[in-house]
């Protein structure tokens, strides 16, 4: 009986002195909302990435040049800011974290973060691999998050009632698209969204 009370005080103290975990739902983003929630939409290209710890997490910048500027406004390169990464040999994954492969273009929708940094807006729901040639971006069958908000997709079905794609999720509307229909799309939408009311 004193082992056990031993090992429960043990535990006990050990979950009083630990910080409090932290933790995240992800809902699906609903087309307009992304681009909504966007001040720019670009495609670029990382060409370096350095991760540092912050607040007792790892949090990776990458430097990407910007190839095409498809909305809002972005300088001709900038950094973008994501959790997890790996410093020596710490390493920290973030589910649901948008990631980068130096090289590799993207279409991202990214917003001001700390530091003058971007972060891409809803995660890895904001970041589209392009195909090698880039004139694709790569329909990807990973699986998609909770439903999206009903009050965003009720505002992009109010803004939009005749455009399907507005209240569809971001993934399915870009997905396999070229980028001369992604590029009319995501304007499509910057038009809707960003409309001076």
């Amino acid at each position: 009986m004193r082992r056990a009370v031993s090992a429960f005080a043990f535990a006990a103290a050990w979950a009083a002195s630990s910080p409090p975990a932290r933790a995240s739902v992800s809902l699906t983003v609903v087309f307009d909302a992304l681009v909504e929630e966007s001040t720019a939409a670009a495609v670029v290209t990382p060409i370096a990435a350095r991760s540092v710890w912050e607040a007792g997490r790892i949090v990776t910048y990458t430097h990407v040049r910007v190839d095409e500027t498809l909305a809002g406004a972005i300088g001709a390169d900038a950094w973008l800011r994501t959790l997890g990464g790996e410093i020596g040999d710490v390493g920290q994954q973030v589910e649901g974290e948008a990631t980068f492969e130096s090289g590799r273009r993207y279409v991202v929708f990214v917003k001001p973060q700390i530091a003058g940094s971007l972060s891409v807006v809803s995660r890895a729901q904001g970041e589209f691999p392009l195909e090698a040639n880039a004139s694709r971006i790569v329909a990807r069958l990973r699986p998609l998050p909770l439903p999206p908000r009903a009050d965003a997709v009720a505002r992009a079905r109010q803004r939009a009632p005749e455009i399907a794609q507005a209240a569809m999720p971001a993934a399915t509307v870009l997905a396999g698209q070229s980028m001369q229909d992604a590029r009319v799309l995501i304007q499509g939408a910057w038009a809707r969204t960003h409309a001076p009311r």
